[in-house]
């Protein structure tokens, strides 16, 4: 492969940085290390590497752009064998298939991407699935996901992933419990739902040894509580609030922020302060949506409650609502949250020829 090129040592040199740029930016030098000593196994498994730390830990574009040049890999290279860093799967082929799961997941999350294009994905993954010989359980998954805009084809997908068997292609039993959570308290059947919670809330399920899973669940009922049983979404906000870990997947203050307007407004202020910078993008535009939409939220409930046109807070020059004097009015830090919010709507709808993300700001926004 050429001297001094040792894959081995690369992976452990990045493994040993903190999630974050520092990290990806090692993870892009040893894809141009495996690119330039043609290791086609390290080549694709870099790569999937990048995408696993933007998709959990950083920015998903980062994945978007990347997975395409692993299928122009894999379909030049399909009989390449897996590192000795996937042994879990038969060869690189199945381990691509488990990465595209959080492409094709993610779908939803650009506006950027035509509906056409999502759809080609969709269709292009489910070919590689059955051509390996697994079932469509993961694909009927995630197009559930997909079609939150529309309730009857969620619901077709839904009860088709629910009715196949697991294979090794599969999402955790915890994921996969997850998904079923979702679904129940979507249609307000809370029993359902929290009796099929019991083994994540046990960690008898996990989703590896963390506790994304329970992270997940928790985060489920705390958003079903909300507008119906604030003392429940409180005690669930309270409880995530010492549980959060460093994946950008799992970070929920944006949540707890709204679910703390109503019931420990001086906390959810200082919660503001803290991470309002945070805010100010997102992985994607549908995660910079939710977030910016429960800071709307909060702004909105603040207005109501407080009575104060004005707060003084300490934002730097990064705001676009800037001043020196850091005195704000409050009808101008909603009114910023809510353009934003409503821009990014209106761009999605458009995407799905429907008015969910428009119907979902007036539903959250008419609770307060």
């Amino acid at each position: 492969m050429g001297q001094g090129y040792n894959p081995e040592d690369i992976k452990g040199l990045y493994d040993n940085l903190p999630h974050g740029r520092a990290r990806m930016a090692a993870i892009k030098n040893a894809i141009m290390e495996a690119d330039r000593h043609n290791d086609v196994c390290f080549m694709i498994y870099f790569r999937e590497d990048l995408c696993e730390e933007s998709c959990f830990y950083g920015d998903e574009t980062e994945m978007m752009v990347v997975f395409p040049e692993i299928l122009n890999l894999i379909d030049r290279y399909p009989d390449t064998p897996s590192t000795q860093f996937d042994t879990a799967y038969k060869n690189a082929l199945e381990h691509v298939l488990w990465v595209y799961k959080w492409v094709v997941g993610r779908c939803s999350s650009f506006y950027q991407v035509p509906m056409e294009d999502c759809m080609k994905f969709f269709e292009d993954f489910k070919r590689r699935c059955l051509g390996y010989g697994f079932n469509l359980k993961p694909y009927y998954r995630l197009l559930y996901g997909f079609y939150h805009f529309d309730d009857k084809k969620a619901d077709e997908a839904f009860y088709n992933f629910e009715k196949l068997p697991r294979d090794s292609n599969s999402n955790c039993k915890a994921c996969d419990r997850n998904a079923e959570i979702g679904f129940y308290l979507d249609k307000g059947n809370l029993e359902k739902a929290v009796k099929l919670a019991g083994d994540i809330e046990s960690f008898k399920l996990k989703c590896g040894n963390d506790k994304d899973a329970w992270r997940r669940m928790k985060l489920s009922f705390m958003r079903y509580y909300m507008g119906k049983n604030f003392e429940e979404a409180d005690k669930i906000a309270y409880m995530m609030e010492r549980n959060m870990n460093d994946k950008t997947e799992y970070q929920a203050w944006d949540d707890i922020l709204r679910c703390y307007s109503y019931t420990r407004p001086g906390r959810a202020l200082r919660i503001y302060k803290k991470h309002w910078k945070e805010w100010q993008s997102g992985t994607s535009p549908l995660d910079e949506f939710d977030k910016v939409l429960n800071v709307c939220c909060f702004w909105k409930k603040f207005r109501k409650d407080s009575g104060k046109d004005t707060v003084k807070l300490d934002l730097d020059n990064s705001f676009p609502l800037y001043n020196e004097e850091k005195v704000y009015k409050t009808e101008d830090l909603y009114n910023y949250y809510y353009n934003r919010a409503r821009d990014i709507a209106l761009k999605f709808d458009k995407r799905n020829n429907a008015d969910s993300y428009i119907k979902e700001m007036g539903e959250k926004l008419d609770i307060i």
